[in-house]
């Protein structure tokens, strides 16, 4: 809806295409005159189709640590016991949840019990996320490109007045990661406030398939830094084949 509203009103070709029917364009895919935007199935379809691999997951990156607050490590899907939150080392695998080992799954909600379902039929030897469960007063997502911050909005269901996360320091995130090595040119930081009152790194996203929080960006930027990222993507393929 945003692409097609932004390519409306700035006169951008446009295309709806099914999923079904995205090898009919291979070729500009491939070329990289054409940017695919869609759900992580949808843009992951269109990476094969472009021969471009999968850039590897990096929620936790490295360089952005210090800024976690709260211990995150990888283990294997089996060796999680305990209460633990658990996240897919896999992009969008399953969002994350609250994992207990001698906790009930009947009296988990809807939208647990089925992140559970995913985690429980994972290989035993699948590598996951894990890190000790927190609670978060406030969490946002803030939108970057060449370590800038473009736009934010919060996306938690809590209360209507809760502490905003330090801009600061989440200035100093955007430009530490992108600083590091093989940093993408846009990404997402998910920002939140810990029930410790301090500001924490909740992840950190790639941008060929962020999802868009309506009136957190403007739309030409929006459609900007993931047109940044999908050439970049092209442009390391590239140099890979040759």
């Amino acid at each position: 809806m945003v692409a097609g509203h932004f390519a409306l009103v700035n006169d951008i070709p446009v295309k709806s295409v099914c999923f079904e029917l995205l090898e009919e364009h291979a070729q500009a895919l491939r070329q990289g005159t054409t940017v695919p935007i869609g759900s992580v199935e949808f843009v992951r379809k269109a990476m094969a189709l472009a021969g471009i691999g999968e850039p590897e997951n990096f929620s936790y990156p490295a360089p952005l640590h210090p800024y976690l607050m709260r211990q995150v490590s990888q283990r294997m899907a089996g060796s999680v016991l305990g209460h633990w939150f658990v996240k897919p080392t896999t992009t969008k695998a399953f969002s994350g949840f609250v994992f207990d080992t001698l906790g009930d799954p009947a009296k988990l909600c809807e939208h647990e019990h089925g992140q559970y379902d995913v985690f429980m039929a994972l290989p035993p030897d699948a590598q996951v996320w894990v890190s000790e469960p927190v609670s978060w007063l406030s969490e946002f997502r803030y939108y970057v490109v060449d370590g800038e911050v473009l736009g934010q909005s919060r996306y938690d269901d809590g209360q209507d007045t809760v502490p905003v996360p330090d801009r600061y320091l989440v200035a100093e995130m955007a430009l530490v990661m992108a600083s590091s090595v093989n940093a993408p040119v846009a990404f997402g930081l998910d920002v939140g406030v810990l029930e410790s009152g301090e500001t924490a790194l909740v992840e950190c996203n790639d941008s060929w398939a962020l999802g868009y929080y309506t009136g957190s960006i403007s739309h030409g930027d929006y459609i900007g830094m993931l047109r940044r990222r999908w050439e970049q993507l092209v442009q390391a393929a590239r140099r890979v084949q040759a």
